[in-house]
């Protein structure tokens, strides 16, 4: 299978691209350490190749950071929301 997007750099010390093959169109990568952009490349056509697998990839790293990420509810997110304000908008 074809990939989605090649990697190339534009100078010797310059930051590394992406190019999507499809669009043609160019993001820099903000790197210019090759190891780095060679990872993110992978992730990147990764994703690309197998949509279904990354909304289960995002469940575990949210899973690994905050262990209470499945049982929280949006009164939670409200009410911690809430602490940081102040005046009128606290009152709402």
């Amino acid at each position: 299978m074809k990939q989605k997007y090649r990697l190339y750099r534009r100078n010797q010390n310059g930051n590394y691209y992406v190019q999507d093959n499809v669009t043609g169109k160019q993001q820099s990568l903000g790197t210019s350490d090759k190891v780095e952009a060679h990872r993110l490349l992978h992730t990147r056509n990764e994703a690309a190749s197998q949509p279904a697998m990354n909304l289960q990839i995002a469940r575990a790293y949210l899973a690994a950071g905050d262990p209470k990420v499945a049982s929280r509810t949006w009164q939670d997110v409200m009410d911690e929301t809430t602490k940081n304000k102040t005046g009128l908008t606290r009152k709402r």
